[in-house]
């Protein structure tokens, strides 16, 4: 529960952390009951998180909490963390190191005490060999008995290694370090991480080379397929000599259906959860401004497991999958960025006809998809919009609906474009 109240100086928000802090309600997995607390709007200077009520946690949700006062605090609003000794939630918060988790943020050479089967490490960027600091994750991970996991490590390495990939070339922010998570479980053969982010999220990923999304559902659909999440030209420091082919939460994904896994990945408001059977795309309430994955891996002593079979299957597959993409004729689409064309006032009417007979109205006539983008528009006058989609939608009539795209109106716009649609499909 969250409160908000005011003094002279500041005004206070106080999150109520409940009596259980944990993603898991009877078996079920419910990300929003974490989320629901955090408030990434707030505008105040001061937070107050208050754990004193809260007798038991998780560590996957503690990683969330410190991603979240890491970045209050990187918005220069003050955090106070109340809470009682002697809980599960005060041992938990100790054994983790979350007293020190300020140290971590500013001093680019500290990280988290090492705490035996729960290690936590918080991946920042830094200019040295990135092979070296995989390796030093993987070796803490792989620290237990071996007969746990054996047979298996290749695997559980090559999944670990891909994700961090990810994170560092996709989901890096360079204020707030990303957060990898482990959790042994010995009674079950289960091994649990979380790996989390405050980068820019899939969606916003995938739309530097995409047409946008209609939701983060389809953003996170669409980066599980081979091919389409890469990184090729990027000059991203110590990655521009590196050819990523977009194969990372594919590979992973198909790696930890093999292993019976259960995988999470939730970015601003998707969730996409990969099980052994099938995925299942669903909109949460409440968004995660970047991108976490949450993973289980339970393992089986009597089963061997071939990594390297399976991933020549994995990309002897993909390679067919990008071929029949590639052969599909898909309907082509115009993507048109209102803002790069009239900026954040689309109010000239001459310049909604330069773009109508230019760019639109030729689009429509070879059968395209036109996709008007106004994400970046302030405003824009009932002239300006009839002049620009009057002539068009006439010509299509009903299919207008289908084949001119408005996304990212505001509610004004959005509300005068229905007018205009309605008028002259009538």
């Amino acid at each position: 529960m969250n409160t908000t109240g005011m003094t002279k100086e500041k005004i206070l928000l106080i999150v109520t952390l409940p009596n259980t802090l944990t993603f898991k309600h009877k078996g079920i997995i419910d990300f929003d009951n974490i989320l629901k607390l955090f408030r990434w709007d707030h505008e105040g200077n001061s937070v107050t998180i208050d754990a004193r009520q809260c007798k038991m946690a998780d560590y996957q949700s503690l990683i969330l909490l410190i991603q979240y006062i890491w970045y209050l605090k990187r918005n220069h609003v003050y955090v106070n963390l109340r809470y009682t000794k002697n809980t599960q939630f005060y041992n938990m918060w100790k054994n983790i190191d979350g007293k020190g988790c300020f140290n971590v943020l500013d001093n680019t050479q500290d990280n988290f005490h090492y705490v035996y089967n729960k290690p936590i490490f918080a991946i920042k960027y830094k200019d040295h060999n990135i092979t070296q600091m995989l390796n030093t994750i993987r070796d803490y991970a792989m620290d237990l008995p071996t007969d746990l996991i054996r047979g298996y490590e290749d695997a559980v390495r090559y999944i670990i290694s891909e994700l961090t990939y990810n994170a560092l070339e996709h989901g890096f922010n360079p204020q707030i370090p990303s957060l990898l998570q482990f959790n042994w479980y010995r009674d079950k053969n289960q091994l649990s991480f979380i790996l989390a982010d405050l980068g820019i999220g899939i969606k916003n990923h995938l739309e530097q080379t995409y047409a946008p999304f209609t939701s983060n559902t389809d953003a996170i659909a669409m980066a599980l397929e081979p091919e389409i999440s890469g990184t090729f030209g990027v000059n991203v420091g110590p990655y521009k000599q590196q050819n990523n082919a977009g194969m990372g939460l594919y590979l992973s994904s198909n790696l930890g259906k093999t292993l019976e896994a259960d995988m999470y990945i939730v970015s601003g408001d998707g969730i996409a959860h990969i099980s052994p059977l099938d995925v299942t795309y669903t909109t949460l309430e409440n968004a995660w401004p970047g991108t976490f994955i949450y993973m289980t891996i339970g393992f089986d002593r009597l089963k061997t497991y071939d990594l390297h079979k399976h991933l020549e299957d994995f990309r002897k597959h993909a390679t067919e999958t990008v071929a029949k993409r590639n052969n599909i004729v898909r309907a082509p689409e115009l993507y048109i960025d209102m803002y790069n064309y009239c900026g954040e006032r689309c109010e000239v009417k001459l310049e909604a006809i330069n773009l109508r007979e230019r760019k639109i109205i030729p689009a429509i006539k070879k059968g395209e998809t036109v996709i008007l983008d106004f994400s970046h528009a302030i405003t824009a006058t009932h002239s300006f919009l009839t002049a620009l989609l009057a002539d068009p939608i006439k010509i299509l009539g009903l299919k207008s609906y289908k084949q001119i795209k408005i996304i990212g109106a505001n509610e004004t716009i959005r509300t005068i474009i229905d007018f205009v649609f309605d008028t002259y499909t009538n």
